[in-house]
């Protein structure tokens, strides 16, 4: 009797438990930086009907500029000082402080590439409002990373959460008073500085704890084992991505280039969720890699692929409910349906494709072996420059998709090909 109970009382594995578990462990994550996407996008909204077409076009290129400002964040700053950090218990946190003056440096050179612009474009006021948000972002978006280099996702959600609610804040008082582009920026000024709140004033006041001219003098090594790199492989992606939309621009008109746009904007969920489990994930891969722990990497890794894979699965979904069941939603008659799907249909290949590699490259990355993973990277994007331009001209513009997914299918199986050698001399 003792042992049925005991039976019984035995935790149970299944399907519904293990799918709460995956929920459990990346929903927040995904969540939160979700939520800050879309307070992005309705920022852009709320621009088309309230601002004139050129300060549509200037905030427009400012969110770009803040965007790529990230991915160089993440390659320059971010990722290494999450490995740094998560090599062993026993990590001093005096050892890395360097991070927090070099990324004071590189927020201060992206606000100050966002007030140029906004010089340029707008006015003054502009300058001074968008350099502050350009500076602010970096610093913001750093202690997120920080957050998750601790093991503290709570911290980063609350970041995002209030960061979000302040630019809807701003948004709903806009639209009872008006706002031109610097009210905009204002917004998120205001944002950035709610969401350092989470981070404390101890985190902002590491920024100016060190010469900035020691902390490069410390930073040089890490520059020449990773964030150089990391950032070759940072620039070929954004080179394959972004190089995709100007050719088929250049090539076939912005026309052409409409029904790609709108299968694109199914899958930017997915490509914005990716960002947010990667900082989650990569701490525990290098915690378990410095360890020696190869069987909790890799199964860090098959979960992470796992999650990827099912929030795939469930955008694809939408967009196939959406396109099918209510296409006057999304469509303007002016566009046609049938390329559309087939840009929806590429689309998801390249979304799946990212979702693969995604999880083994950050395994890669765990294990220091940036060199190589900027390698893959260097080919995949000569691949993908090659095959994107020979299908628009050779083929419909919808089909130059299929360059960039052949691209990261290059890049996928270099890097499968160099986590399995890894895998076997680790066992």
């Amino acid at each position: 009797m003792a042992e049925a109970q005991a039976v019984t009382d035995r935790p149970t594995t299944g399907p519904v438990q293990r799918l709460g578990s995956l929920f459990g462990r990346f929903g927040l994550a995904s969540l939160s930086s979700a939520i800050v996407s879309v307070s992005h996008l309705l920022v852009q909204l709320f621009s088309i009907h309230h601002l004139e077409t050129a300060a549509i076009g200037t905030l427009a290129f400012l969110l770009v500029i803040m965007q790529f400002g990230y991915s160089l964040s993440n390659a320059l700053v971010s990722t290494p000082y999450t490995i740094a950090v998560n090599q062993g218990d026993d990590a001093d946190a005096r050892g890395v402080d360097f991070f927090f003056p070099v990324n004071l440096l590189l927020a201060a050179s992206q606000g100050l590439l966002c007030a140029v612009i906004a010089w340029a474009t707008a006015s003054p006021a502009a300058a001074l409002i968008f350099g502050l948000a350009g500076t602010l972002s970096l610093i913001r978006w750093f202690g997120r990373s920080n957050a998750y280099a601790h093991h503290a996702p709570a911290r980063a959600a609350r970041s995002d959460l209030a960061y979000a609610g302040t630019i809807l804040a701003g948004l709903l008082v806009a639209m009872k008073t008006g706002a031109d582009l610097p009210t905009i920026g204002s917004m998120l000024v205001a944002a950035s500085l709610i969401g350092l709140l989470p981070f404390g004033a101890a985190y902002v006041r590491q920024h100016l704890a060190m010469a900035p001219t020691k902390a490069l003098a410390r930073y040089r090594p890490v520059w020449k084992e990773q964030s150089a790199w990391t950032l070759v492989g940072v620039l070929s992606t954004e080179a394959t991505s972004n190089s995709h939309s100007y050719i088929v621009t250049l090539l076939a008109g912005p026309t052409a280039f409409a029904p790609i746009a709108v299968g694109m904007l199914f899958f930017r969920p997915v490509n914005v969720c990716i960002t947010a489990l990667t900082q989650l994930e990569r701490p525990r891969m290098t915690r378990a890699v410095a360890k020696g722990d190869h069987d909790a990497a890799i199964k860090s890794e098959r979960v992470f692929m796992a999650a990827l894979v099912m929030l795939w699965l469930a955008t694809c979904a939408v967009a196939a409910i959406a396109l099918y069941a209510f296409p006057g939603l999304i469509l303007k008659p002016a566009l046609d349906h049938q390329l559309v799907m087939i840009a929806g249909a590429l689309c998801a290949l390249l979304s799946l494709v990212q979702c693969i590699q995604t999880p083994m490259s950050v395994m890669t990355q765990a294990r220091k072996a940036f060199r190589p993973l900027a390698a893959q990277s260097m080919r995949s994007c000569v691949v993908g420059l090659a095959a994107v331009t020979l299908l628009v001209l050779g083929t419909a513009p919808v089909f130059s998709i299929g360059g960039v997914v052949l691209s990261q299918l290059v890049m996928m199986l270099g890097i499968w090909q160099l986590d399995r050698k890894w895998r076997r001399e680790a066992h």
